[in-house]
């Protein structure tokens, strides 16, 4: 018996999200990681850039939700080095921060995120853009957009 890939896994009807939430707040880590294993996601906690790089490399996500603002690594820097690898051409990554600004937003796509959410998030802003990225059940059911 073959084992499944991870493109398999996603086309099994009810596959959730494995995601990793790199952000230097107890509290934002928390909140987002209730709100997601509530809906069935696999969720692995990193408090700065360089663990969920760390985590990244050692584990298979599908999303990575990444803040921007964190000691130790960036996570524009964050996005850049996941990309540089070939699995991190395959994860989607979700910036979400405090800042708003068109600028922001623009470094956050450059350094290659493929969504940028600005805090606080609904919970489901999150659900919805973490169905994007991971779960093939037809995508957003509530109908909102990300």
């Amino acid at each position: 018996m073959r084992s499944s890939t991870k493109n398999e896994r996603r086309e099994a009807p009810g596959y959730m999200a494995r995601v990793l939430i790199v952000d230097d707040s107890s509290a934002v880590r928390a909140y987002h990681a209730s709100i997601l294993t509530k809906e069935g996601h696999q969720v692995d906690l990193a408090d700065n850039g360089y663990e969920g790089l760390e985590k990244f490399f050692q584990n298979d996500y599908d999303v990575v939700l990444a803040d921007v603002n964190m000691p130790k690594m960036h996570g524009y820097d964050l996005a850049k080095e996941i990309r540089k690898s070939e699995r991190g051409a395959k994860v989607g990554i979700i910036v979400i921060s405090t800042e708003a600004g068109q600028k922001d937003r623009l470094e956050a796509y450059n350094a290659g995120a493929d969504l940028y959410l600005v805090k606080p998030v609904s919970p489901a802003e999150l659900i919805n853009a973490c169905m994007m990225f991971g779960a093939s059940n037809g995508g957003p059911s509530n109908g909102e957009g990300a």
